[in-house]
């Protein structure tokens, strides 16, 4: 069945401010680098993820902590212009999370420099969350934890991000307490998963693993999805990427209660994202719907 409710997605993670210089020289000590292209704004796996939402012209709410250079520097107010609810988002005395990003176009490579700062300190109080999905991005397992004071939440995912890589068991415990999981292939893979245990026995209905230029595939109990794109991208900035799929992904499989729709549209949506410059300068519907054509799914 088609659901036409326009669905309230509540974000939870880090606000950052990200600088991103695009080069295609390598880097090296000592030497000074032209930037071909420079962007400076807002940044942040659950802030990407709530204004992708906004732009899918379905509803978004971000739960996050920053610090005061983000009012400052007019960047709540660029949020709420997307359509974000902030009301929930904490305002410190600390520094906000910041991140340099190099990206170098020839070599299609990325390097970040992170210093999360305000971010470290996001707990979730004890106000009941009320939305049809809520999603965790790149947070300390702990938090997912306090899914037991979302009474009327429909739907949890979780995205790792890096802490995957160095945060395996309490991540792995934590996936008891969602629906879906959302994840990178080199992420999957250092979280090494018993799978079949996390069906079986943790109520876990499948796996979405991002793959790139690959694609992507789901995967759910014996069986797999997989689809990738066929046509020619032009890479400008994968920042973000990642949290465009997402976004897409839990918009559509919740609007069509399909696998293969949702996949389609993340995989349209990821690609779209890259040949944009900027962290949150996510897709708009009409330009994930221009490449959807593209799209090849199989199942096994």
């Amino acid at each position: 069945m088609i659901s036409d409710k326009k669905q309230l997605h509540v974000s939870i993670g880090n606000i950052n401010i990200d600088f991103i210089s695009i080069i295609d020289e390598e880097l090296r000590p000592d030497f000074n680098i032209i930037a071909k292209d420079v962007w400076i704004g807002l940044g942040g796996a659950a802030t990407n993820y709530a204004i992708a939402v906004s732009r899918l012209n379905h509803r978004a709410k971000l739960i996050a902590r920053t610090g005061e250079e983000v009012i400052k520097y007019g960047f709540l107010d660029k949020l709420k212009e997307e359509g974000v609810d902030i009301s929930l988002i904490e305002i410190t005395k600390e520094k906000p999370g910041m991140v340099m990003i190099i990206v170098n176009k020839n070599k299609s490579t990325r390097t970040m420099i992170t210093a999360r700062n305000a971010n470290k300190g996001l707990k979730l109080k004890n106000e009941i969350i009320n939305g049809d999905h809520v999603h965790f991005s790149s947070v300390d397992p702990e938090l997912i934890h306090n899914v037991k004071y979302m009474k009327n939440i429909e739907t949890i995912s979780y995205d790792p991000g890096g802490e995957a890589c160095y945060n395996k068991e309490r991540i792995i415990d934590s996936i008891k307490y969602i629906n879906w999981l959302l994840i990178n292939e080199n992420e999957f893979s250092c979280l090494d998963l018993d799978v079949d245990m996390l069906f079986d026995n943790y109520g876990l209905k499948f796996i979405v693993i991002k793959k790139g230029s690959k694609g992507a595939e789901v995967i759910y109990k014996k069986h797999k999805i997989s689809g990738k794109i066929n046509t020619t991208i032009s890479q400008v900035d994968p920042t973000g990427a990642g949290d465009a799929f997402n976004a897409s992904f839990n918009v559509f499989y919740k609007k069509y209660n399909n696998l293969s729709e949702g996949l389609k549209y993340a995989i349209s949506a990821g690609s779209a994202k890259v040949e944009k410059l900027g962290s949150s300068n996510m897709p708009y519907l009409n330009e994930i719907e221009s490449k959807l054509k593209f799209v090849e799914i199989s199942h096994y």
